[in-house]
């Protein structure tokens, strides 16, 4: 099953300027940090390129990737949310970029996208998986 976004524009404005220093004084909305390997799509143009997700929120995410991306173009993120296997489609308008090195233990190299045009089950299915706490591993 697949959704797609489409509707109002909903979130916190734009924050970043392109500065790998710059950061909003506080976030606007609880975001999820996720284990390592999660993966979704990044569509450039007509490049699908695979990146991780090192976080997520309702307005946004951060994503370990070295696609060629500027600040202030929008693309299309792609992610399957687990265990319902559902795809998710989102416009997403890149707002930091973090290319050049990794800038802390929590900032790999990568970009932030601020989440465009989400309609309301979309937010609302994404802020649900959001909020749930992660499947612990059976180790």
């Amino acid at each position: 099953m697949t959704r797609s976004d489409s509707g109002s524009t909903g979130g916190r404005p734009a924050s970043g300027n392109g500065r790998s220093g710059a950061r909003p004084p506080h976030r606007a909305a609880f975001r999820r940090k996720l284990p390592f390997g999660r993966g979704a799509v990044l569509q450039v143009g007509e490049r699908a390129h695979i990146v991780g997700v090192a976080d997520i929120s309702v307005t946004g995410a951060f994503l370990s990737t070295r696609a060629p991306v500027s600040v202030g173009e929008t693309h299309t993120f792609r992610l399957l949310v687990l265990p319902e296997r559902v795809e998710i489609s989102i416009k997403a308008e890149i707002v930091r970029l973090a290319q050049t090195a990794n800038e802390s233990s929590h900032h790999p190299r990568g970009v932030g996208v601020r989440f465009v045009e989400l309609d309301d089950h979309v937010r609302e299915y994404l802020a649900f998986y959001v909020a749930r706490k992660p499947n612990p591993r059976p180790y």
